[in-house]
């Protein structure tokens, strides 16, 4: 045989496998993929830590043997997500820490007007937890513009290295807080309240810290350009949620001209 007695393809590569593929052989791989020391995954994970810019730098100079790729580290990302979500959603969770929750407040206002809050806060909760994937990818694209905005020129990062910079520190973030979350959610729920709430400060933070190893930036550079991705960021947030609503009473404006009943949806986004 043309690889007998070889493991790797001389010309590829590629792992020279005989026998077929079963769930031991599965485990094992992914085992080495991921899990053992010395895999990719660990030096990206601690190296991002330690050392984002060679990270993010060497795979946008084309260094890409070392670490994981961005696409690949966003998609471990976003399968820790989806185990999160269904953690969340199928054992119960979710409901118990929105009853938790409403029963803190329940004291506080009208409780026929709390009970109707509530309800809608579970609505939208369920619709995140539904489509939270999409969203990620839609925010990256938009974390690249702010971040093209914030630091314009030559000498920083296009669109497209902006979007591997997000990739990467997106992904990062998720894979680091997650197991916290998680944990804090079944010790204390007020715990995973004010956590949930630090997560954002606290993915700001390391963006900067990123950009700062990225760019070799001194503090106050680092310090001024924050503030300006923060004013940008805002005036994104205005301008994406002017367009939202806009393109929606254009969608409702021409579904009442096509004959479509609207009335009872603009009720029900009223309440």
């Amino acid at each position: 045989m043309l690889y007998e007695g070889h493991t790797h393809c001389a010309s590829c590569g590629a792992k020279w496998i005989q026998n077929r593929i079963t769930m031991r052989q599965v485990g094992i791989d992914f085992s080495d993929m991921y899990l053992g020391v010395d895999t990719k995954f660990v030096h990206t994970f601690v190296d991002l830590f330690r050392k984002p810019g060679q990270v993010i730098n060497g795979y946008i100079q084309g260094r890409r043997v070392y670490y994981m790729d961005a696409i690949r580290y966003l998609i471990l990302a976003l399968f820790v997500t989806g185990v999160y979500m269904y953690i969340m959603r199928n054992s119960g969770t979710l409901e118990q820490y929105l009853a938790d929750f409403q029963e803190g407040y329940s004291q506080i206002g009208d409780p026929e007007e709390n009970a109707k809050t509530f309800a809608m806060q579970k609505k939208v909760s369920n619709v995140i937890f539904d489509f939270l994937n999409i969203i990620t990818l839609l925010t990256i694209p938009l974390l690249a513009f702010v971040g093209r905005m914030t630091f314009w020129g030559r000498r920083y990062f296009n669109f497209t290295e902006q979007i591997v910079f997000y990739l990467y520190t997106f992904a990062h973030i998720t894979l680091a807080t997650t197991p916290i979350t998680l944990l804090l959610l079944w010790i204390s729920p007020e715990a995973f309240t004010y956590w949930t709430f630090l997560t954002y400060p606290l993915m700001f933070v390391y963006n900067a810290y990123c950009y700062k190893r990225c760019f070799n930036l001194d503090l106050s550079t680092t310090i001024l350009k924050s503030l300006i991705s923060i004013l940008i960021m805002l005036l994104t947030f205005v301008v994406v949620s002017i367009l939202f609503f806009v393109l929606f009473f254009i969608a409702v404006w021409l579904a009442s001209k096509l004959g479509f009943d609207v009335s009872g949806f603009l009720g029900a986004s009223a309440a």
